[in-house]
């Protein structure tokens, strides 16, 4: 009862904490800024100390490539599988260097649940690190730690993932308790390419998910991402297998849209196609 007591007491701190954050966010003016801190504005009055005439520098970036400043994300998602839909509605807001997104997950034949979760973003010359905290009512907890190591074109990706082994659903279909490893080269301003693979540590099922992934600019407006997966393990029947997913992500200034192709989906013997579409503001 005490670790059951533990996990409920965290749950329902880290919601209120993010309804706050939440309600600061809808009251405060949106920005559609860089994703760094903003210095406070100064006094500009004409005869003041602090005035200056000196203008911003004009941003010449495409705009599919300031669409990656917008703060929030609103995305609605429709997963398919034989005889069943399930839907998906996530809303995400960053904070400076946090990040708070609050969801909901409706199965109609199983599941009903709503998730919560925050990340910090830090950056410091070669070192990018990303700790994520998510809960669900369904009492499931999830921790990850992200790292991009490097200050060229090319970085290394790891990462480290852990729960307490309960459901629920989310944006996410690798394995939960893992570890990550990989590469990504940046080809230019929006185009990179990465490489990497997430593979279970923690239940000896030998399952991993390969992720090869290419980001490119189609044109001043568009841009698509193309995201191979090849997945091996064991599913929960003890049977091994070895399938490819397939997932589009095609962007606009302003809005997205998203389709995956996904057999054998959190290692079951189920086809998925995952489709979502969403708002950037």
């Amino acid at each position: 009862m005490t670790t059951e007591n533990s996990v409920v007491t965290a749950l329902a701190r880290t919601i209120l904490v993010l309804v706050f954050l939440c309600t600061s966010a809808f009251v405060a003016t949106p920005q559609s800024g860089g994703t760094k801190p903003q210095a406070s504005p100064t006094p500009d009055e004409p005869g003041s100390v602090f005035h200056s005439t000196a203008q911003p520098e004009p941003d010449f970036r495409d705009p599919i490539e300031k669409a990656d400043q917008y703060k929030s994300k609103l995305t609605f998602s429709t997963y398919f599988t034989q005889g069943n839909r399930a839907f998906d509605l996530n809303l995400r807001h960053q904070f400076g260097p946090f990040t708070a997104w609050i969801a909901g997950f409706y199965d109609p034949q199983t599941n009903k649940l709503l998730r919560t979760g925050i990340q910090y973003d830090y950056r410091k010359a070669w070192f990018h690190f990303v700790p994520t905290i998510e809960v669900a009512t369904t009492k499931a907890v999830s921790g990850s730690l992200s790292f991009e190591l490097g200050s060229g074109k090319t970085v290394a990706l790891a990462g480290y993932s852990r729960t307490n082994l309960k459901p629920f659903f989310d944006l996410f279909w690798d394995p939960g308790d893992s570890v990550q490893l990989g590469i990504a080269h940046k080809l230019s301003s929006y185009d990179r390419i990465q490489a990497y693979t997430i593979f279970d540590v923690r239940l000896h099922t030998g399952q991993q998910n390969t992720h090869v992934v290419w980001r490119r600019k189609l044109n001043r407006n568009n841009g698509i991402t193309f995201d191979g997966i090849f997945k091996s393990g064991h599913e929960d029947s003890g049977k091994y297998i070895r399938s490819v997913s397939l997932g589009v992500y095609y962007d606009r200034p302003h809005w997205f849209w998203k389709l995956y192709y996904d057999p054998h989906v959190n290692f079951t013997g189920h086809t998925m196609v995952r489709t979502g579409i969403g708002l950037k503001f």
